[in-house]
């Protein structure tokens, strides 16, 4: 009999009392499911996530958070438990929630031309969600537009808590910030991050405020296609420090946007967490603008005024900065030490092989612990494979040494630099160190002696 693996089960499998119809979304750390339970007669169908790695302290803590979580913005838990695969009979964990219907966030804003209305009372629900999941003492920590699904009508989930914490959990994870998205990281994190990258028992602390900034940028980029700039940069002044990088272009300047929308945005994304508001403060105050706003807010937001890429592409100025000065031949090089690395592949973990992995993956998962939950009719975007270089122990040829220059960083007798709005699973294309992904750097070429002959 084939062995089964558990990020690609074949329809009508069974997981404890459940039984597949087909596999609904895949991310880093899981697979999801469209199930029902046997023997009903009209079984209702749930979204069932199944741990790709057995023992998966992940799930237990995520049940546990959901179970404690119980609002009508947030996936009702309907059980969870563990399924046996393999000679070893090793042990997967799987949680059980409500089945969701509706599409991403970011997909909804496109479908049409949304007003500051309808978006306030989305991102209102939002905020609802986050505050009940803080008033028990909970934090998501991967708040961003693909972890919301919105409903044909209006009602907005707040999907994947994978991610999540509560106050007195025990970290799962090793490295200075748990896993997120870089993008939508607070200042205080990437901040603490930097000022102890070389510390190995560094760990931050989120808080609430990490949550609402992340609602921030979700609200930025909802309302004008593109994120604001990060949170921090290197500073000018000392490698040690880091300065807050200021929102310098309003949403109003990208997108033409109500005014006390702007501003709710820009309070979220202020960089003291104190001068933010709590989740609850800010749904109050968005439920309430929804409401009184005048025939402005009815007007269609136009998502193709703007004199701006629909998407940043382009690195900070400080790393644009570092490679934008080399020569074409160590670009080049760079390149071929990413390529020669690539063969170095490493994810500690038996993958499904590619004749059985039909789908390509929800989109959006980007360093979440594990994937959302399904999406039933949102065009899927392109995601990370799951994939992780992990770390060399030694510096690869022709890869420079230390003393690293500025914006580089010294790892196991080498020289890399961080690759920004990465977080991992970094790929196959960066390699993995505490929380962050590194490229290596080429070292430069030596003077010639003499003259060619």
């Amino acid at each position: 009999m084939e062995e089964l693996i558990s990020e690609a089960l074949p329809d009508g499998s069974r997981v404890g009392p459940w039984r597949i119809e087909g596999r609904a979304g895949y991310g880093t750390y899981g697979a999801v499911y469209r199930a029902h339970r046997v023997g009903r007669i009209c079984p209702r169908s749930v979204a069932l996530k199944l741990a790709r790695y057995p023992n998966d302290l992940r799930f237990e803590r995520e049940a546990e958070l959901l179970e404690r979580v119980r609002h009508a913005n947030v996936p009702r838990l309907l059980g969870h438990g563990t399924w046996r695969a393999g000679p070893q009979g090793e042990a997967h964990p799987y949680v059980v929630m409500q089945w969701v219907e509706g599409v991403r966030l970011y997909q909804w804003n496109k479908e049409r031309l949304r007003t500051a209305r309808e978006v306030l009372r989305v991102l209102a629900q939002v905020a609802r969600a986050l505050e009940a999941t803080h008033m028990r003492g909970g934090l998501h920590r991967d708040v961003k537009g693909e972890n919301v699904l919105v409903s044909p009508e209006g009602h907005a989930s707040l999907m994947d808590f994978g991610c999540g914490t509560w106050e007195g959990a025990a970290p799962l994870t090793g490295g200075i910030l748990a896993p997120g998205t870089k993008a939508y990281r607070s200042p205080e994190a990437l901040r603490f991050h930097w000022n102890h990258r070389n510390e190995a028992d560094a760990h931050y602390q989120a808080t609430p405020a990490d949550d609402v900034y992340a609602l921030g940028v979700t609200a930025y980029r909802l309302c004008t296609g593109i994120y604001p700039p990060p949170a921090t940069e290197p500073s000018g002044v000392g490698e040690d420090e880091r300065e807050t990088q200021e929102v310098k272009k309003p949403p109003s300047q990208v997108r033409p946007l109500v005014p006390a929308l702007e501003q709710l945005i820009l309070r979220m994304l202020r960089d003291n967490p104190k001068e933010r508001g709590r989740a609850g403060e800010l749904a109050a105050e968005m439920e309430a603008l929804a409401e009184r706003a005048g025939a402005e807010a009815d007007e269609p937001m136009n998502p193709n005024h703007s004199s701006v890429p629909s998407e940043i592409t382009g690195r900070p100025v400080s790393v644009q900065r570092e490679w934008g000065g080399w020569p074409v031949a160590l670009v080049l090089v760079a390149v071929g030490l990413l390529l020669w690395g690539s063969g170095s592949l490493n994810t500690g973990r038996r993958v499904a092989p590619a004749s059985r992995m039909t789908e390509g993956g929800t989109g959006g998962v980007a360093d979440a612990a594990v994937e959302a939950l399904p999406v039933s009719s949102a065009a899927r975007e392109p995601e990370p494979s799951g994939l992780n270089l992990d770390m060399l122990k030694e510096p690869l040829p022709g890869q420079r040494r230390p003393p690293c220059p500025r914006f580089q960083i010294s790892i196991q007798g080498g020289c890399w630099l961080e690759v920004p709005q990465s977080s991992p699973p970094c790929g196959e294309s960066y390699y993995e160190w505490k929380g962050a992904c590194y490229s290596p750097v080429a070292a430069p070429p030596r003077p010639r002696t003499s003259d060619p002959q």
